[in-house]
């Protein structure tokens, strides 16, 4: 919902300013003063939609963008700054203050100096808002070319999680860590049309696709529990920076909370494939074993890779349980007891949005240089 929010108000807020822009422009080229004047009163009254509109997209893309460090993410982040000053300090005091002279019949040198400022100030936001609503398409993977895909099988991972595998098409590439935008084709019985953007939990060297996925009461997640194998469904992608990076002289450690594990699966199954595990450590909370999706594979990955070591905690689990591991929430003294120096690691924190804000702060309190934090925030699904 959030997603849609911030969409609809950006594709209201480009129409208004790109039709302000292009209204300036008719009028001052062929419109009477009597035109323009009218053009500057109807800018000034669709200020007040506007305004609201860029309000909201603002709000909803930081409120998307926080624990996100991709590449397309950290360019929009950049930019909102830059389109909210043009406005509030420009592109708002020159409607007010062209619509007053035009009103008053006052086209002298003031006014026109003006207005070429206002349509070079408009343009530059019409190009940024234009580069943001691309980068989200992409993020989105609706601007992605599309691919058809069988639905081979599935199974149940852990409580309420579901894992679903995939043909993978001929020549699909990605890198671990990346995601795909799944749709259910709209002609399908349920669901028709519904799509979600999904982490891929396969490595890049297996025959199929997997996707991981929490069971929700919605449309999408309930025909995926219930097609039958053979299905046709369609893929888009790959999407997502998430990605580990190259260097391998320093320490990795994963933080992962609850269905943020799944591109750290993928990532683990590449690295113990390709002999890429140095120095890594896997830091997975839930709430019990039973939540716990995938516990057991990496538990005989830790096993038998001495590179990696794997260490799960469990938030909610009664005295007297069968769980001898790490008990509590992921925090400082915790890391400390299995890594020998908090700040020589690459961090990477995948889970929900109180889980990456938690490991934020709790990482940059033990003295963890910002740039070596890297994440990727899960909405729940």
């Amino acid at each position: 919902m959030k997603t849609r929010i911030h969409a609809i108000a950006g594709a209201v807020g480009l129409l208004m300013i790109f039709t302000f822009w292009t209204s300036t422009v008719i009028s001052e080229l062929f419109g009477s003063y009597e035109t323009i004047a009218a053009v500057k009163g109807w800018i000034l009254t669709g200020m007040f939609i506007l305004i609201p509109a860029m309000a909201i997209v603002g709000g909803s893309g930081m409120s998307l963008g926080a624990g996100r460090s991709e590449r397309l993410v950290a360019s929009k982040k950049k930019r909102m700054p830059i389109i909210a000053a043009n406005g509030i300090l420009i592109l708002l005091p020159m409607a007010f203050f062209l619509e007053a002279k035009a009103s008053a019949g006052t086209f002298d040198t003031l006014f026109y100096v003006l207005q070429g400022v206002e349509l070079i100030v408009g343009a530059t936001n019409l190009t940024l808002m234009g580069l943001n609503m691309r980068d989200g398409l992409s993020l989105s993977g609706r601007n992605s070319r599309a691919s058809t895909v069988k639905l081979l099988g599935r199974r149940m991972v852990a409580e309420d999680t579901l894992a679903v595998r995939l043909a993978k098409p001929a020549g699909f590439t990605f890198e671990a860590g990346q995601a795909i935008r799944l749709t259910i084709p709209p002609d399908a019985a349920a669901g028709a049309g519904e799509a979600r953007v999904l982490s891929i939990a396969s490595a890049p060297h297996e025959a199929e696709l997997t996707v991981i996925t929490r069971l929700r009461d919605s449309s999408f997640k309930q025909a995926i529990k219930t097609f039958p194998e053979g299905t046709d469904l369609q893929i888009a992608g790959p999407l997502g920076s998430f990605t580990r990076g190259e260097n391998e002289d320093r320490p990795s450690v994963f933080l992962a909370g609850g269905i943020g594990i799944t591109p750290f699966l993928s990532m683990i199954r590449d690295g113990d494939h390709a002999g890429r595990l140095k120095q890594t450590s896997l830091f997975y909370s839930n709430r019990s074993p039973a939540d716990a999706a995938m516990l057991n594979e990496f538990q005989k990955i830790s096993a038998t890779n001495p590179e990696f070591q794997m260490i799960a905690t469990m938030s909610d689990v009664q005295d007297g349980g069968d769980w001898d591991g790490e008990t509590g929430r992921i925090n400082a003294e915790m890391l400390s007891r299995h890594l020998p120096d908090l700040t020589q690691p690459i961090y990477y924190c995948v889970g929900p949005g109180g889980f990456v804000s938690a490991m934020t702060e709790m990482l940059t309190e033990a003295g963890v240089d910002k740039r070596d934090i890297r994440f990727e925030q899960f909405s729940g699904y």
